[in-house]
């Protein structure tokens, strides 16, 4: 497979689209938030004039239309304008602490200071709100680029720097029910915007993640902290503390901990989101071969590391901070996709003209569905599905075999057996009514749905369901439990048909669980089959996912070709990949396996048993069509296939040790340069920010 394809697989997964409107200025250090469908910025120093800003703009993420926010006359002022501040989310607020100031409210050129304010403003009423907040010994020293998190309805404020430019080691915690600072301690750690982010990890994360606590008690939620540090040799660090329950709070390292095939370099102004079992880690990564907008992922039960590949786009342009939209399970990356990289980072500039939107559920990161009752409650459900007693219809499956119902319960479960059940209903109630009417096109109608449930009744009540008796009980077993529970359900084949039927009859939960569990069993010799039912169903992310499984497949097929093609000719072999594990190259001589699922069958109806009406117009494919799938490369429950073109491309510039390690390969002349303050091509790279104006020590 060819380098193009390859980029053109990986650019499915990113878009890029440019603004409109009350576009921002470029800005330094302003704060962005994703609330809902919308884009909150806040504060910044303008890279033009210097001057600071208390300036919120909100961006419409449908139409992608910027718009300034102005307050009614009579509502609060915003905050002092302010730079490299925080900015979390607390119910329906953005909670603002801290950041660099000016020394006087009214002045726009000389003394600066560091802020220790606390404010909020108000999403529903788009008000600033300011608590009185009660006199207390924990109350913070004055900071900015700190860290900060929001748990247990209590804001979090983690190191800093003052205007010494000195890091400020303590640790701050804000009660927001009683707005008051009610807790304080030391850290052991330096800890600041430019090289760490923090997070607290969900309850779904808990398991047997070692970020967890053994205790069961959910107030024992830990505060994570990573950060990375020298980044020509860089560094990472994996912390973990209890600040809501140990006085005084003492830290867990992780660091050894982490892993995986690749980890992440040195990024500068790193972000970190929470998606599903994921950390999502963001920043810019800068070499002197290389410059652009990194995403990882840390998988918060194994802490194995992921590099999420976005392609070309993020690659060129300069793009400067990301944001996750959480409801849509996608990354907002802003920036501006025709400047340079380089020469904005050495202003640390922020633009908001252009948006590039990567897709996270085609690397397979996701929020996994909820459970909507206990386990107890779903086989008491499979037991009703069990007992004839309880029912008072039959299905019948396209095998000839019969299934007892009830119909209350499909109702309840299954809005399209509801209304086709109130049909007839109606139909009856207003027959003679319809006739003396004599309105043909509506009478035609109701002696369509009559004729059909006369026939109904004739029968005794049994539908023809037009799938297999397999494919029919799982969906049954569906509809009795809400959930995938059975191993049943779970055969690939069947998933594939619960995905099509939850498509067409427009189950929302139903597609969200079958996709999820097409995500679970995607491996080399289901991942055609995926593919087919992701396209059929428009889930593009899936099929993304399961095309790019394909693709490394034949890659990987094509060099074990090109190595034995060596042996044979007596040559000596080239090197194996270094991604070719022993797992891989072994598998690679195994059998061919022909999974011949049953095909899709004839299109999903619900019909009398006489009737063979469809009721949704849906084309079906060819019927008991066998599926011909890959080889079997990789473990059952493996769910990639690594990209060995990709990862030969990313050894280079990132790291492959478990604490630190060498990013590329740097000589003593770079090193010195850098130190003096020179960077690529000539360019100038400070390690500090604009220091004696700005004030910030990186």
């Amino acid at each position: 497979m060819t380098t193009g394809i390859q980029s053109s697989i990986a650019d499915l997964t990113t878009e890029t689209r440019s603004t409109s409107g009350e576009i921002p200025p470029p800005l330094v250090g302003a704060s962005t938030t994703i609330v809902g469908n919308h884009m909150y910025v806040f504060g910044g120093r303008l890279v033009a004039s210097r001057q600071m800003t208390n300036h919120l703009y909100i961006l419409d993420l449908t139409t992608l239309v910027w718009e300034r926010h102005l307050g009614p006359p009579d509502s609060a002022p915003p905050p002092q304008p302010r730079y490299f501040h925080s900015t979390n989310i607390y119910n329906n607020s953005l909670v603002i602490f801290g950041g660099m100031s000016h020394a006087h409210r009214n002045s726009a050129t000389q003394g600066l200071c560091a802020l220790d304010d606390l404010c909020l403003f108000d999403l529903e009423t788009l008000s600033w709100i300011y608590p009185q907040v009660s006199p207390s010994i924990f109350t913070p020293q004055a900071r900015y680029a700190h860290l900060a998190e929001c748990a247990h309805d209590k804001l979090v404020v983690i190191g800093g720097q003052d205007m010494s430019n000195q890091y400020i080691n303590e640790t701050n915690i804000f009660d927001l029910k009683l707005s008051a600072w009610v807790q304080g301690g030391p850290v052991d750690q330096q800890y600041g915007a430019y090289r760490a982010v923090a997070f607290c990890p969900l309850p779904i994360n808990k398991g047997n993640s070692p970020l967890w606590p053994q205790s069961d008690n959910n107030s024992d939620i830990p505060l994570c902290m990573y950060s990375n540090y020298n980044f020509a040799d860089v560094t990472r660090d994996l912390q973990s503390c209890r600040p809501f329950h140990d006085h005084p709070v003492s830290f867990k390292d992780h660091s050894d901990d982490m892993s995986g095939t690749l980890l992440p370099p040195g990024l500068r102004f790193p972000s970190g989101h929470l998606l599903g079992h994921h950390m999502i880690m963001t920043g810019t990564y800068l070499t002197p071969t290389h410059r652009s907008f990194h995403l990882w992922a840390l998988n918060l039960a194994n802490l194995v590391w992921v590099r999420v590949d976005t392609g070309s786009i993020l690659s060129s342009g300069s793009w400067n901070r990301g944001v996750l939209h959480h409801d849509q399970q996608k990354f907002y990356v802003v920036g501006n996709r025709d400047r340079d990289l380089l020469e904005d980072y050495n202003h640390r500039q922020i633009n908001f003209d252009h948006v590039a939107i990567v897709d996270l559920e085609a690397f397979g990161i996701y929020t996994h569905p909820e459970s909507t009752c206990a386990p107890i409650a779903q086989e008491l459900g499979l037991s009703m599905l069990n007992e004839p007693n309880m029912a008072d219809m039959e299905i019948i499956s396209t095998d000839r075999k019969s299934i007892p119902i009830n119909s209350t319960v499909l109702a309840q479960r299954w809005k399209y057996f509801a209304d086709l059940i109130a049909a007839d209903k109606d139909g009856k109630t207003n027959q003679k009514k319809q006739q003396k009417q004599q309105q043909q096109q509506k009478q035609q109608h109701l002696q369509q749905q009559q004729q059909q449930f006369q026939q109904l009744q004739h029968y005794g009540k049994r539908l023809q369901f037009t799938e297999t008796y397999a494919v029919t009980l799982a969906f049954l077993q569906y509809l009795y439990t809400d959930h995938l529970m059975t191993a049943q359900q779970h055969q690939p084949n069947i998933l594939s048909r619960l995905l099509i039927l939850a498509h067409m009859f427009d189950m929302p939960r139903l597609i969200q669980l079958a996709t999820h569990a097409l995500h679970q069993i995607l491996t080399i010799s289901t991942a055609s089959m995926v593919y087919e039912t992701a396209a059929l169903t428009c889930r593009t992310a899936l099929q993304i996912r399961a095309l790019r499984v394909m693709i490394n497949t034949r890659k990987m097929l094509q060099q074990q070709q090109q190595l034995n093609n060596t042996k044979s000719s007596g040559s000596s072999p080239p090197p194996i990949p270094a991604m070719m594990t022993p797992s891989y190259s072994s598998s690679i001589h195994s059998t061919m396996m022909d999974d011949h699922h049953n095909g899709p069958q004839t299109p999903v109806s619900l019909v009398s048993s006489s009737s063979q009406q469809h009721y949704h117009p849906f084309q079906p494919l060819s019927p008991n069509e066998p599926h011909q799938n890959l080889r079997r490369l990789a473990q059952p429950k493996q769910y990639d296939v690594p990209d060995m073109q990709q990862q030969q491309q990313q050894q280079q510039p990132t790291p492959r040790a478990t604490k630190s390690g060498t990013v590329g390969q740097y000589n003593a002349s770079f090193l010195t340069r850098q130190r003096q303050g020179s960077f690529a091509q000539g360019q100038p790279l400070p390690p500090n920010m604009d220091r004696p104006n700005i004030g910030i020590r990186f």
